[in-house]
């Protein structure tokens, strides 16, 4: 056996390996699902009309106060939650208003700050637009926490002080189940390397949403609902302070309700959501807190 043909050996072992490797961790993705997600290089474009696919439809057009939008994840969603169990529906009977809910299940800043940017104004201008926040939302500023998302996986980078969209259609990371899992450990193995630079890149990526919203309603006040059931929060105190000084505000709702949101009273059961999302009687609690705050 010449040289040439040990290489070709081993390459084809390597490939082998690989596919091998692609094999089991596309198994071990679809195991966490009850429906088995297709297999499929291709994606659909990121756009504001996929997105909107997987959000709540608007509640309280019949009220003629100024509405309310609400930007997050699957936490500001309602993951597992009938509608009138959800923030946006319950915060709109409470404060007869129109509230539009732009949160959608695995998102995070980047798709805030596209939808912003990119969706059609809404009239009449909102009062408030409230953002909630969880930690996990800085990963997504890097990793799409949607394993088998078939949207394109937006990203935007930082030059010169400025968010530049990136949307990766040609990402092999992003389409590869197993890259996919190599590229969500090595940002757990480097986080706390560059934590002052991910930081920075959040801080970013809030200043230049509010920026944004400035832009398109003028009048409106925006707040950061930070709402986290982990041990800690990514924005501590420092950070909050931070954050203020750049006209952000943001609202610990742990601390305010101290620590009762944690607790198994305040979060969907063991049975029916594994990642334990707030339930109805914790929005129960926070949209009273919200209305009295605020004057809504």
């Amino acid at each position: 056996m010449n040289k040439k043909e040990i290489i070709l050996i081993n390459i084809l072992l390597l490939v082998l390996l690989f596919g091998l490797a692609e094999f089991l961790t596309y198994k071990k993705v679809c195991a966490n699902f009850s429906q088995k997600p297709q297999y499929s290089w291709t994606k659909k474009d990121y756009s504001v009309d996929e997105l909107k696919k997987n959000m709540r439809q608007t509640v309280g057009l019949k009220y003629k106060k100024a509405p309310v939008l609400i930007y997050g994840c699957s936490y500001a969603y309602g993951f597992s939650l009938d509608e009138k169990a959800s923030f946006g529906y319950k915060l709109s009977e409470k404060t007869k208003r129109p509230v539009y809910n732009f949160a959608m299940s695995s998102k995070g800043l980047q798709d805030a700050l596209y939808l912003i940017k990119n969706d059609e104004i809404i009239t009449p201008e909102p009062k408030y637009i409230f953002y909630v926040f969880i930690n996990d939302h800085v990963r997504r500023m890097f990793v799409n926490c949607n394993k088998i998302d078939n949207i394109n996986y937006l990203t935007y980078k930082n030059k010169n002080g400025e968010l530049v969209e990136n949307i990766n259609k040609n990402s092999v990371s992003d389409r590869l189940y197993l890259l996919k899992e190599m590229k969500n450990l090595s940002y757990y193995a480097l986080k706390n390397v560059f934590k002052n630079q991910i930081y920075d890149l959040t801080k970013l990526y809030l200043i230049s949403i509010k920026n944004e919203l400035q832009i398109k309603y003028p009048d409106a006040k925006f707040v950061v609902l930070d709402y986290e059931n982990g041990k800690k929060n990514y924005l501590t105190e420092e950070r909050v302070e931070d954050l203020h000084n750049c006209g952000i505000e943001v609202v610990n709702l742990n601390k305010e309700f101290n620590d009762v949101l944690k607790t198994e009273e305040y979060r969907n059961s063991k049975e029916t959501d594994t990642f334990r999302h707030p339930n109805e009687k914790a929005w129960d609690l926070i949209v009273d807190f919200l209305v009295k705050k605020y004057g809504l």
